[in-house]
């Protein structure tokens, strides 16, 4: 079996198996987060497939869609609820802005290693520092959307 195809069995997986770390009294906040970070992260796929910046030449739904459906949908909405869920909101500024820094940059070395030893993904005019500054952005926007949501409870 190819390394792509393990990666694209093993990826939803894990991620839904993440899910259990996520504590039970979160779980509709867990919901809420992932229906909300699946709209920007499918409108931003779209946008860099169809200008040309990201080609996805091994993936799921190959006839359905060019983007990259565990990613838009899967991957990228549940770290948004580890995210939130392990964000240290009573910390200082300097501790929640290293907390952005860290977490978005794990999540930038895997996607340039999936890039580069991989034929998941594949930058035909993106550049690595946008992935840092959008996947910060989803991660900001889910963060906060959600603190304001649930601000009463």
């Amino acid at each position: 079996m190819k390394l792509e195809a393990v990666i694209l069995i093993a990826v939803p997986i894990i991620s839904l198996l993440s899910l259990i770390f996520v504590p039970k009294n979160m779980a509709f906040r867990a919901q809420f987060i992932m229906a909300f970070v699946q709209f920007p992260a499918w409108i931003l796929g779209v946008l860099v497939v169809q200008f040309g910046l990201i080609k996805y030449p091994y993936r799921e739904l190959w006839t359905v869609n060019r983007t990259s459906f565990i990613f838009e949908y899967l991957v990228l909405p549940i770290m948004c609820v580890h995210f939130y869920v392990h964000f240290p909101k009573y910390s200082s500024r300097l501790t929640k802005l290293i907390y952005y820094i860290v977490v978005t940059l794990m999540f930038t070395i895997v996607e340039y290693f999936v890039e580069r030893y991989t034929l998941i993904l594949n930058y035909t005019g993106w550049k690595l520092h946008w992935t840092f500054i959008s996947v910060c952005f989803i991660f900001w926007l889910s963060n906060n959307v959600a603190r304001c949501f649930f601000r009463q409870e």
